[in-house]
């Protein structure tokens, strides 16, 4: 990156230092703690509207006859649009009013995942799927505007994972209270009860939200960071490539968990729901924690962009390691596996979208965000489709265990050698 690239992401991170300083009055922040938890519930109820097809795959697959290569492309269909449509919604995130962004895009998921209840056929199901794509894809943009402008970095750790249990309540919530409606009123009534009732977070959101269409910490004349300025950063692509290790495993688990509890552990529906949501809770808990961990290392005057990679690099690698355990014969050992696995991807996710706000500031955060999630999301679509070919093909799910633990190791190798203290220099 030339001279003019590294003026322009430090003037604009200098002044949002400033800002957030100003701002920051005995730890206090510029936005209230009830603003996060009203995205922690869109978040929330985001995760339960995309891994519905998964709880619900169990009993729709056998109605709709399915196969699995069919249920594979539906899965991964989400991730189509869900990808693609990540960087231009970075790029309208940063240039609009996040608050009427955020409605338009909610009321889009919902009308999807509503829309899924009325489905008949193979294609009516993936069209569902791809508009649920477009819906969603402005969700974490629009977070990581809000958190860059809103925290100081001393709190923007803990401020990011309350808002990322969104996506690991979520699919607890949705694992197990989706199960009891599925094995209760049938996958239809699945779709329709979470379309309807989601709408339902637009009055707080409306009354609460962001009203501002600009930054808060941005000055009137705040120049942009253009493309070329952004995949210039090695940072840029070590985060891109960690997204996309980690991601194959987190959607792999995200989606196809569910299945591997009832056909390859012989559960039934409510069995599944409790041990399926189990992995979320524990993510969660681990990602609170872990946040909070390196916010005080940080606090304490520890480099922000080397603390949290090596929480990232570390968090996969664990993971990596107790994948495989999950396939041992002993339902205990293998569930005590998997739960480990999660604390450590629990340390992992609490770092992810602090670490790109740290590197990218304000005038950046939605766009580096919406680039990094295109590309790390296409291993979305990858997952999907290779685990149903696999499982089609081999009959079982020991090879879709050890694909997603390589994909960690790999995640943590970007994470690791391609962002360093040298990325940070010119981005803060």
């Amino acid at each position: 990156m030339g001279q003019d690239g590294r003026n322009v992401f430090t003037q604009n991170n200098t002044s949002a230092d400033q800002a957030l300083a100003r701002a920051s009055n005995n730890g206090k922040v510029p936005h209230t703690w009830g603003l996060i938890l009203i995205l922690f519930a869109a978040l929330c109820i985001c995760f339960i509207d995309r891994g519905n097809l998964g709880v619900a795959a169990p009993v729709l697959t056998f109605d709709l006859h399915l196969s699995s290569w069919q249920l594979g492309l539906l899965l991964s269909g989400f991730y189509w649009t869900y990808s693609v449509c990540q960087i231009g919604s970075g790029w309208v995130v940063d240039r609009f009013d996040v608050r009427w962004i955020y409605v338009v895009i909610f009321s889009i998921w919902c009308v999807a995942t509503f829309g899924m209840s009325l489905a008949n056929s193979f294609v009516a199901l993936l069209s569902m799927r791809l508009l649920l794509g477009v819906g969603e894809s402005a969700a974490y943009p629009v977070n990581s505007r809000i958190l860059a402008t809103s925290f100081s970095e001393k709190h923007r750790g803990l401020a990011n994972a309350v808002v990322d249990l969104g996506a690991r309540i979520g699919p607890a919530i949705g694992t197990f209270f989706g199960g009891l409606v599925l094995a209760g009123i049938g996958w239809r009534g699945l779709f329709s009860v979470t379309g309807a009732v989601a709408l339902f977070w637009l009055i707080p959101w409306l009354l609460y939200g962001p009203r501002s269409s600009r930054p808060a910490t941005a000055g009137s004349h705040r120049k942009r960071v253009g493309w070329r300025q952004l995949l210039s950063q090695p940072a840029v692509w070590g985060t891109i490539g960690g997204l996309c290790g980690a991601n194959y495993a987190w959607y792999f688990i995200l989606s196809w968990l569910p299945i591997y509890l009832v056909k390859g552990r012989h559960m039934s529906l409510h069995a599944m729901a409790i041990w399926g949501s189990f992995p979320y809770i524990v993510i969660a808990a681990s990602a609170v924690i872990s946040a909070h961990t390196a916010d005080r290392l940080i606090s304490r005057g520890r480099s922000p962009v080397a603390v949290r990679k090596r929480f990232l690099a570390f968090g996969l690698t664990g993971t990596a390691v107790c994948l495989p355990l999950v396939l041992v014969s002993n339902f205990g050992c293998a569930m005590l596996g998997l739960l480990i696995g999660c604390v450590l991807f629990g340390v992992y996710v609490s770092n992810l979208f602090a670490l790109t706000q740290s590197l990218a500031g304000p005038g950046a955060a939605a766009s580096w965000t919406g680039l990094q999630n295109a590309c790390g999301n296409f291993s979305g679509v990858l997952s999907a489709i290779v685990t149903g070919w696999l499982v089609s093909q081999a009959g079982g799910f020991k090879l879709p265990f050890f694909a997603a633990s390589i994909a960690c190791l790999v995640g943590a190798s970007f994470f690791y050698w391609l962002v360093n203290d040298r990325a940070v220099q010119l981005t803060v």
